[in-house]
């Protein structure tokens, strides 16, 4: 019986260990990264940074795109982003051993980030909130889905038209997703990964210098709190 299960376990040690889990938390946020910029990450020489990424390549948990005589590594897929976030996840479910875990300097990041390609901490998760408090979104029998007001409010905006969306996806519309430093949901799938894209281009969000960390700027906090009601914002 159990040969029929999905053996994870291979996928399992290659995220346990320390270095590899430090460069995957880097690519988090869906960029692109030398192998000696991950080795700068990771506090790796460049020949063991070489080595872990030659055995994550080849269990396809990363990627690389030819550039010239570079490497840019990135995350295989967006599964992966999700099984990396999700071990995130479980290890934030208890209270105090999440307290215990934050070092300083940890509010900005737990105040808006990437998840890869959709926005989380406090700002994904009160955009996801608001968004169902007000029937943009609805769940029925754990199933999310766009409403017609939720539709028309993406279109006017943030510009997405979700009825013309590209088929080509395998992803779902809309998802909800467990969100490790807030512990309740934020948006993904793919009116996420638009919901971001719109974001970053009205510069509503921009990155910081930080991995993963966003920050909110003037014209973002104006919209935040005339069109979704936000108004926790930090400096």
């Amino acid at each position: 019986m159990t040969e029929q299960l999905p053996n994870f376990s291979r996928l399992a040690c290659l995220l346990a260990d320390a270095s590899r889990a430090r460069m995957l938390c880097a690519l988090m946020d869906n960029n692109r990264l030398t192998a000696s910029e991950l080795a700068r990450v990771a506090g790796l020489s460049a020949q063991s940074a070489s080595n872990h990424l030659a055995k994550l390549t080849h269990c396809r948990v990363v990627a690389f795109d030819k550039v010239g005589r570079n490497r840019y590594y990135r995350l295989y897929n967006a599964l992966i982003a999700q099984a990396i976030e999700s071990m995130m996840v479980a290890t934030y479910a208890d209270d105090d051993f999440q307290q215990r875990l934050k070092p300083s300097g940890f509010k900005k990041i737990c105040y808006a980030r990437t998840c890869y390609d959709h926005v989380a901490g406090h700002i994904g998760v009160a955009i996801y909130e608001h968004l169902l408090q007000t029937n943009m979104l609805v769940v029925t029998d754990g199933h999310l889905s766009v409403t017609p007001k939720g539709r028309d409010w993406f279109a006017t905006q943030l510009g997405i038209d979700i009825d013309n969306m590209h088929g080509g996806s395998r992803r779902e519309l809309a998802i909800s997703c467990m969100d490790w430093s807030e512990q309740r949901y934020h948006l993904s799938g793919e009116l996420g990964t638009r919901l971001f894209a719109a974001l970053l281009e009205k510069r509503f969000l921009i990155k910081a210098h930080e991995p993963r960390v966003l920050l909110v700027t003037p014209t973002g906090k104006a919209f935040l709190q005339q069109t979704l009601g936000i108004n926790s914002f930090i400096d």
